[in-house]
């Protein structure tokens, strides 16, 4: 049996194809596997990429805050590093007192409905002008009501 010219190019396109894949599921193989170690990033060893917990006082910083607005609580804050650099600051906070805030922070900042994240009843994001200093460029902020007259932030500074 002879096999033509492209017939056998086909082949070896086809072979070389087929070694690609199987490099490709055998890297995800290998990365799910052995998976983050406490908050370590599979690929490169930075702790950063997990995201990880950080002081709030350097979350905020970030986006050049000095302190959480008036009346928030139960405030935690991570950090995750890749390409871009996002800090995750959440809190619990009456309705007023996040509308102040976002008022006298950020007048730009327009909360809508429809946001992609589900859980979220309001949301926005702003690009900074100019940046902040602490290197963020933008600000997304999402809001969830909760049954106890107080709303549930997510507000992340990144850079991009």
């Amino acid at each position: 049996m002879r096999v033509s010219r492209t017939g056998g190019r086909a082949a070896g396109v086809g072979g070389l194809v087929a070694v690609l894949a199987l490099a490709c599921v055998g890297w995800a193989l290998w990365a799910t596997a052995s998976g983050p170690d406490k908050g370590e990033d599979a690929r490169t060893g930075d702790r950063r990429t997990a995201g990880v917990k950080v002081p709030c006082r350097e979350a905020l910083r970030f986006a050049d805050q000095e302190r959480l607005p008036s009346g928030a609580k139960d405030a935690s804050c991570t950090m995750r590093h890749g390409i871009d650099t996002l800090y995750d600051i959440r809190f619990r906070i009456a309705r007023a007192g996040l509308d102040t805030w976002l008022a006298d922070a950020y007048p730009g900042l327009e909360l809508r409905t429809g946001c992609v994240q589900e859980d979220a009843d309001r949301c926005g994001v702003l690009t900074l002008d100019p940046y902040a200093e602490g290197g963020a460029v933008a600000v997304e902020v999402t809001v969830r009501d909760g049954s106890d007259g107080l709303v549930l932030v997510h507000y992340r500074p990144f850079d991009t």
